[in-house]
């Protein structure tokens, strides 16, 4: 369907043009000037535009079948990507990969989505690994995200919300949750003590202690364990619960 980068361009521009070129600046429809490098010239106001411009493609360096095929990946792969798995998948450096994979991301975030709710899982991995050696759990100066995914009944994941945290205080902990859940939600964590103070904004917390559980991490909280995977490409895996 998409042969080249001329069948990919053809039909963004059917997408953002369906009735004919129009300008963004003054809203002429006169046919534009082509220039080298898809750049378009309005006749009118000589505003310079492209049919990739304002969005997740302009100015890219990489084809748009590379693109188009990513995009193809992201949106029907059943348990998500991996930007490893991507690279590979692709045929790219894995840089170029994380790029395209970040990308994507970005685009299909909501602005105006709804708090989590029901059944949510929370808690904190950590990104880039630990250092042989060096100091582990939520101790370690590696960095922290904290995570909440809901759980569905009778089986399944619902939405994931992901946050950069300096440390795992409930400075930092608790104001996440309260961002990101509805306050009448049950809120399963383990039994770190920075998420003492949920019950006072009212939420349910179901506690628990994970070391003493006699389960594994993947099996007490999986809807977590399985985003952190993804989000370290497999290099870390989330902390240790108390």
């Amino acid at each position: 369907m998409f042969p080249d980068d001329v069948a990919c361009t053809n039909y963004l521009k059917r997408l953002r043009w369906p009735t004919g070129f129009v300008c963004s600046a003054c809203g002429s429809s006169e046919a534009p000037w082509r220039q080298t490098r898809g750049r378009l010239v309005c006749p009118a106001c000589r505003h310079q535009g492209s049919t990739t411009a304002g969005t997740l493609f302009d100015k890219t360096r990489t084809p748009l079948t590379t693109w188009f095929e990513a995009a193809w990946h992201v949106t029907t792969a059943k348990n998500g990507l991996s930007a490893k798995t991507f690279a590979r998948t692709l045929g790219t450096r894995y840089r170029l990969a994380w790029t395209i994979l970040q990308r994507f991301r970005v685009a299909m975030v909501r602005s105006e989505r709804e708090l989590l709710s029901g059944n949510v899982e929370v808690d904190e991995t950590l990104v880039g690994g630990v250092k042989h050696g060096g100091k582990r759990g939520r101790g370690t100066a590696k960095s922290i995200v904290v995570i909440a995914v809901e759980v569905l009944e009778p089986k399944g994941f619902g939405r994931v919300r992901m946050r950069y945290v300096p440390d795992a205080s409930g400075d930092c902990l608790v104001p996440f949750v309260r961002d990101t859940i509805v306050p009448e939600a049950s809120v399963l964590t383990d039994g770190w003590g920075g998420y003492n103070d949920l019950s006072k904004h009212g939420y349910t917390r179901r506690k628990i202690v994970i070391s003493s559980s006699g389960d594994p991490a993947h099996v007490s909280m999986p809807g977590v364990h399985r985003v952190a995977s993804l989000l370290n490409d497999g290099s870390s895996a989330p902390t240790r619960g108390r």
